[in-house]
């Protein structure tokens, strides 16, 4: 166990760990578990926490405490009849919109040449990131190594069979850009406000977690008075915006009340994008640095190295080796929204540690537990960066 100034982080199993805890002492539940996707072969990441875990989370929470939770888009289903089976009342669904994702689509024109030996002619070249044809690798010759070689020229190629010309344009799966949270509530102790008078818990934090007029975290329309008329809009009439989100016929907002100073009601759709290189790597200089061929198991060299479905890519050394590591930003809004003021926030699965720095940012407690000693140290390191950072604000 490490005291961290206010927060206590806990290096061992979550399940071992939270049975030493009192019923009903912690106020909320954030986290970012395993996906269950089984990323880059990791045995962390083989299922989805089930409903052991569910029902040893609801022991710990006060009533009418809430739980917010990651999930992959193919496995949030487990993840959510866990925690139904295990107790939990099922609230909503959130929305982390990162616009990031790369695409893990085939090109089914492509296969179906490639099944019939069929050599595809090259018709042109697109701008983009190439890998060189030898190696694998995708960095500039004469630069230093883990520079990317874009704006290069990626070969176009043209079908070569009837059946693939038929399949052209064609592929396998959606450019991922979202991941989804699943928000769910111990139930209350009598009513609402009999339980958060005694439990000072069972609300979410409206006010505190509102959209102001212009914040990209909203991807709807941005006008500059919230839950009023749309002043601002484009050549067509439209409100100007990410899109035509949150607009009636009549082209005018109908989110949020009609008086809200403090900015747009809380949506369950939050957008921010991934964590930066600066940001994961904050406070691990000086811990062991590692290639991603470390992380991902792949050789130096190959191609899969650098290929972004890797998680970890190119060839730059780092000390935070966690693959999957959650924007400040994202988990402040999160932590915020769902905990009480000076309330102790429970995260199992504390990975690199950004919900305990989340919730360092936001003046409450966190009690962290994480299973790897690496990444114990990662998140130990981060911290001590981040007290030497006051001051962080969204």
């Amino acid at each position: 166990m490490m005291e961290l100034g206010r927060h206590v982080l806990h290096c061992g199993d979550c399940l071992e760990v939270m049975a030493t805890l009192e019923p009903e002492s912690v106020d909320a539940v954030v986290t970012d578990p395993p996906y269950g996707l089984g990323f880059m072969g990791k045995a962390w990441d083989a299922l989805p926490p089930g409903r052991e875990w569910a029902e040893a989370c609801l022991r710990v929470l006060k009533p009418g405490g809430h739980l917010v939770a990651f999930g992959g888009q193919r496995t949030i289903h487990r993840l959510t009849c866990a925690l139904e089976d295990g107790g939990w009342e099922i609230r909503d669904q959130l929305q982390w919109l990162q616009w990031q994702g790369f695409p893990k689509s085939l090109d089914v024109s492509k296969a179906i040449d490639a099944a019939a030996g069929a050599k595809r002619r090259v018709v042109g070249y697109k701008a983009g990131t190439m890998a060189h044809p030898d190696t694998g690798r995708t960095d500039m010759p004469g630069k230093a190594v883990g520079v990317k070689q874009t704006g290069c020229a990626v070969p176009v190629t043209a079908p070569a069979t009837a059946e693939a010309r038929q399949w052209s344009g064609w592929g396998t799966a959606l450019k991922p850009c979202s991941e989804p949270a699943v928000l769910a509530r111990k139930p209350m102790d009598g009513t609402v406000a009999a339980n958060v008078l005694r439990w000072g818990t069972g609300g979410i934090n409206v006010d505190g977690c509102r959209y102001r007029p212009g914040d990209m975290a909203w991807p709807g329309p941005q006008n500059t008075d919230p839950g009023t008329r749309c002043n601002r809009r484009d050549a067509a009439g439209r409100c100007q915006g990410h899109g035509n989100a949150g607009l009636s016929t009549s082209g005018q907002t109908f989110h949020g009340p009609e008086s809200a100073p403090a900015g747009w009601f809380p949506s369950n759709v939050y957008a921010c994008p991934k964590a930066s290189t600066a940001e994961r790597e904050a406070g691990c200089e000086g811990l062991r640095q590692v290639t991603p061929g470390e992380v991902t198991g792949r050789k130096p060299g190959s191609a899969g190295l650098d290929n972004p479905r890797a998680g970890m890519t190119g060839s730059r050394s780092r000390g935070n080796m966690h693959p999957t590591v959650k924007p400040l930003r994202l988990m402040r809004w999160l932590v915020r929204l769902v905990t009480p003021p000076g309330g102790l926030v429970l995260e199992p699965f504390a990975g690199s540690g950004t919900t305990l720095l989340a919730c360092e940012a936001e003046r409450v407690r966190c009690l962290a537990i994480e299973r790897e000693p690496d990444y114990c140290e990662i998140i130990r390191a981060r911290w001590l960066a981040s007290t030497r950072q006051r001051g962080l604000e969204l």
